[in-house]
């Protein structure tokens, strides 16, 4: 008969895991920047002519047209060799206003928003392309399940889900875009999927920005920081119940303007572990999925 490991041997093969996660990170987004050619054209095809859009600006240019992926100025998709068709109605966004500023108790440079201003975006689907137009690609950044995982898809994405709802409602949506999911700080939407796992990290990452970028001394954090942890935690859900997490690779190493990675590992660790052993109030990952074995 197997005998079953205790909690606390569990906890320490998963501290030995974070350890090896965390010293590995950046070499592993490292190779994918020098070996993958998949990643680096979508890397330098982001960085050069995609701003990174803000959950604000992600959730009015779905109030303006849930189908819209892709969106840039029209000065942008002139330049990637778009036209916008004739008649095409501009989504309107927010963009932030930021200026320097000198913390007087520390002396340092700190970045500050200020205000915001009106700017106009098109989806791909409101351009043309001309015979100059630059290929738009694009990246599987899904989790996938192994022949290792701790339960089964259905258990993982159901408990996963059930811990969140102890804090926010869960509303499936098939018109979210190009997004698998966001969150507006009251309620976690999620597209629902074939695959579970996947689902089930979204709604970690999701779960990561609702409990954590909402709150007043976080609010203003880079959206390089917001992703960054946010995925980090994806990781660590992920390498905690032996997920195939390939993609979560990729997609941090899109985010790596002023961020820094130790802070961040901490934040989505810290998170996580209240995720699975949850607080006075709320009840744990861990102690759904043991209840659910029964």
């Amino acid at each position: 008969m197997v005998r079953q490991h205790t909690k606390e041997e569990k906890r320490e093969v998963f501290r030995k895991q974070m350890d090896e996660l965390k010293g590995g990170i950046e070499d592993k987004i490292q190779d994918f920047l020098d070996n993958s050619e998949e990643l680096n054209k979508f890397i330098e095809f982001r960085r050069k002519h995609f701003h990174s859009y803000s959950l604000n600006n992600s959730l009015l240019i779905f109030r303006q047209y849930q189908k819209a992926t892709y969106v840039a100025g029209y000065k942008k998709w002139s330049e990637l060799g778009y036209k916008v068709k004739k008649g095409s109605k501009a989504l309107a966004i927010l963009i932030p206003l930021i200026k320097n500023e000198e913390n007087k108790d520390t002396g340092e440079v700190e970045r500050r928003l200020y205000g915001y201003k009106k700017g106009n975006v098109f989806d791909i689907s409101q351009v043309e392309a001309t015979e100059m137009a630059q290929e738009l690609p694009n990246i599987d950044v899904g989790i996938k399940a192994t022949k290792d995982i701790s339960y089964t898809p259905v258990q993982l994405f159901s408990a996963t889900r059930e811990f969140i709802e102890q804090y926010c409602p869960v509303i499936e949506s098939k018109e979210l875009g190009q997004a698998m999911g966001m969150t507006n700080g009251k309620e976690i939407f999620i597209k629902p999927t074939k695959n579970l796992m996947d689902m089930a990290g979204v709604l970690i990452h999701e779960f990561h920005h609702y409990y954590n970028h909402y709150k007043e001394n976080r609010a203003e954090l880079t959206k390089d920081l917001k992703e960054t942890e946010a995925e980090l935690c994806t990781l660590i859900f992920g390498s905690f119940f032996n997920l195939d997490i390939e993609g979560t690779y990729k997609y941090l190493a899109m985010y790596r303007k002023d961020r820094y990675l130790t802070y961040c590992f901490e934040k989505a660790y810290n998170t996580f572990i209240e995720i699975l052993e949850g607080s006075e109030n709320k009840v744990g990952l861990e102690s759904i999925l043991e209840a659910q074995s029964y």
